[in-house]
């Protein structure tokens, strides 16, 4: 902060000081008022309420006595109009200081209208005649407000009961309403009666209780007037001036308004001072630093003051700055690249332990979770009655896809999954997930999905991208817990080296479609920011997240061979940026639907080779019910041998990647020169790239990933056994 800006703060601190305890002393004496006014509210509260009774006594009264009549219930009933010409007239309207009258028969049709405002406007009730149930349904009798044309209507009703009938216990007969116009007049009567100010403010402001406020001497509050179903429908506004209390206020105004140019004046002299004793030796030394030139100062530097004394300073560090800068510049090239490396290392490193964590988790728990599936899925199947045994066994396979789901985000952060790409067209792709998302997100966002690409071709696994958008989606959609907008859209985009390599650095220059994923949520911060892409990184409560669906989106694009990038600012919301290579090859035709397949007729062998006891007796006993002849081995040695001495043939080999001493791959090629007609089917839950090529899997492998269901086991060997080339993959 500048010498200059501390000294007038200094002096502006001071004389706020002094307003401020004058502020506070004039806010004493308005205190002492609003103290008065709130011992007087009730008062003046009671006085209010007194006056509405008075003023809607007569209304109430001539609806409580004319609905006890028993000359109306039958005047309603024989529709005699000349009775109710002579007892509901202008007379009887005036007598109970009432401006109109309508009676209703029990099915809601007018029987009779009366008004004395000689106007058609008040023939119809300003109610809606469906609403007497809804009005009535409290009690026999009702009070509320209207709009009309004319002004503000107050309305009491009542049902019509014979005139013994004091509880109207007995069915009604009819309905009598009779109201009383709010005019000018009606409101200057009030004002004389409670010696106070009132008028009506329409529409109401949002006031929910009474208000009590002081405010240039004035005491107010005010009242709600409600339909009759409850909606404010104006305010009635009372309030009653001091003028001893408005005169404080005016001397105190002119007080206050005196000091202000005092201080005004004060303020000035001494900014006079300073421009000249401060400023302009400031000034100079700060055009010097700004412009990196002594010339500015070397007049200032002949001065005695403390400003020469600062020149000289300033002009011998100019004299030893530039033999300093290139020393300087070498050296933080230096520690940034040194930096830079230890960062790329120790993240290499991190990633590298992880996914060989990922690896082995992944490989142990889905031959569990194999076995936990589908003996579920077996146990469901065999007890169709059993309603407790279903229930169960759908939880213990709700239990067990959720762990395989986990399982699976493991794999993708850390790119050891086994894609499966092809051709696909992101446009159609976001337009198909736009309705899963919708349910996924709730109704209470606006989303959009916006499909721009001229050219949306890229070469990915369509099931992996799929995870993309539904990740990036529920990630917005907790970070706008109150609602708010996400839009999808899709681009093409030309990346030159630069902005290529800063996105990531296994981009390059080319044509590009663009995926972005843009909400109106929270936002973060830079540190938070540096940190979304780690696994377990998360900004939710406990439970409440597991902080991987970033780090599965980051893994999943970088090992499609993509990049991301994200702008975001704290309240500003996110924009996450995917970037994918544009493909020129036609989209790949889609799996058709495919029906489970019966049991087999021709009895084929096949050869299940799989280490792990519990996954390898499923199989078995999957296929064996599907109708198959199966030879069970414990791994690929002992597959071997049963090979060799089965003299029939056999159709299909169904065999884990990773087993002891002989790996399928290394079983298949063997069993393949015994056997040319063979099948191979592999079985695995992580292969570390031993069937695929930088987790990218070869098309003319036929792979089960585990787990598995026992229906897509049998879809899959009736695939392969009978040569279908439509897909690579059970359904999911």
């Amino acid at each position: 902060m500048k010498v200059q800006t501390k000294i007038t703060l200094l002096l502006v601190v001071v004389v706020a000081t002094f307003l401020a305890g004058l502020w506070a002393f004039r806010a004493y004496d308005k205190l002492k008022f609003r103290h008065i006014a709130e011992e007087r509210f009730q008062e003046r509260n009671h006085a209010f309420e007194d006056f509405l009774k008075y003023h809607g006594q007569p209304l109430d009264t001539l609806v409580r006595d004319f609905t006890a009549w028993d000359q109306m219930v039958s005047a309603i009933a024989a529709n005699d109009q000349s009775w109710f010409e002579e007892n509901v007239s202008d007379a009887t309207l005036d007598s109970f200081h009432a401006n109109a009258a309508w009676v209703f028969s029990t099915d809601g049709k007018i029987a009779y209208e009366r008004n004395n405002l000689n106007t058609a406007e008040f023939a119809q009730i300003p109610v809606p005649v469906e609403a007497f149930t809804e009005m009535f349904a409290g009690g026999p009798l009702c009070h509320f407000f209207a709009k009309t044309a004319q002004g503000i209507m107050e309305i009491r009703g009542g049902t019509v009961h014979a005139s013994r009938d004091f509880a109207r216990a007995t069915p009604a007969g009819g309905f009598f309403f009779a109201g009383r116009l709010w005019s000018k007049p009606t409101l200057d009567e009030m004002s004389m009666f409670t010696g106070n100010d009132i008028s009506l403010l329409t529409p109401p402001p949002r006031v929910g209780e009474n208000v009590n406020d002081e405010q240039n001497g004035a005491i107010a509050f005010s009242r709600p007037l409600y339909t009759w179903d409850g909606q404010p429908l104006a305010q009635m506004l009372v309030r009653n001036e001091s003028p001893v209390v408005k005169e404080l206020n005016r001397s105190s105004a002119r007080l206050l308004l005196a000091l202000v140019i005092f201080s005004i004046v004060l303020l000035l002299l001494l900014a006079v001072s300073l421009v000249r004793w401060v400023r302009q030796p400031l000034r100079r030394t700060m055009e010097s630093l700004s412009q990196n030139d002594p010339k500015p100062i070397l007049g200032l530097c002949e001065d005695n003051s403390e400003f020469g004394e600062l020149a000289r300073t300033i002009r011998k560090f100019f004299e030893q700055r530039d033999n300093l800068i290139g020393e300087m510049d070498e050296r933080r090239a230096t520690e940034e690249a040194l930096r830079k490396s230890e960062e790329e290392l120790r993240h290499s490193q991190k990633m590298e332990a992880v996914g060989r964590l990922a690896g082995g988790v992944a490989h142990d728990f889905n031959n569990l979770l194999t076995a936990i599936i589908g003996y579920a899925d077996l146990i469901n199947e065999r007890n169709p009655a059993d309603q407790v045994i279903r229930q169960h066994a759908e939880l213990i396979l709700k239990a067990g896809e959720q762990a395989a789901s986990l399982t699976r985000q493991l794999l993708a952060f850390s790119r050891k999954q086994l894609l499966q790409p092809k051709v696909i067209d992101l446009n159609q792709l976001v337009v198909e997930m736009e309705k899963l998302l919708r349910r996924v997100i709730g109704e209470r966002f606006d989303l959009r999905t916006l499909p721009e690409a001229k050219i949306g071709r890229v070469l990915a696994d369509p099931t992996q991208i799929e995870q993309v958008i539904l990740n990036l989606g529920v990630n917005a959609r907790d970070a706008m817990p109150t609602g708010g907008a996400l839009t999808i859209r899709t681009a093409n985009v030309q990346l030159d080296e630069g902005t290529a390599g800063h996105i990531s650095e296994s981009l390059s220059a080319g044509d590009y479609v663009e995926l972005s994923v843009v909400d109106t949520g929270a936002g973060m911060d830079a540190e938070t920011m540096s940190h979304i892409f780690e696994p377990f990184f998360t900004t939710k409560g406990p439970g409440k997240g597991t902080g991987l669906g970033l780090a599965t989106v980051y893994g999943i694009v970088r090992q499609s061979g993509g990049g991301i990038s994200v702008e975001t600012e704290p309240g500003k919301g996110s924009i996450f940026r995917i970037f994918f290579p544009q493909e020129t090859a036609p989209v790949d035709a889609s799996k058709p639907d495919i029906a489970a397949p019966d049991k087999t007729r021709n009895f084929e062998t096949v050869l299940v080779a799989e280490d792990e006891e519990i996954v390898r007796v499923l199989v078995c006993e999957v296929l064996e019910e599907e109708g198959y002849n199966v030879l069970r081995a414990p791994d690929g040695i002992e597959a071997l041998k049963i090979a060799r001495a089965f003299e029939a043939p056999i159709h299909l080999l169904v065999s884990d990647v990773i087993m002891p001493h002989m790996n399928g791959p290394e079983l298949a090629a063997q069993l393949t020169a015994l056997r040319p007609d063979i099948k191979v089917l592999y079985v695995s839950g992580y292969s570390d790239n031993d069937i695929g090529d930088h987790g990218v899997l070869d098309m003319k492998i036929e792979l089960l990933q585990k787990p598995f269901t026992p229906q897509v086991l049998a879809w899959k060997v009736r695939d392969v056994i009978e040569e279908r080339t439509h897909a690579h993959t059970a359904p999911a």
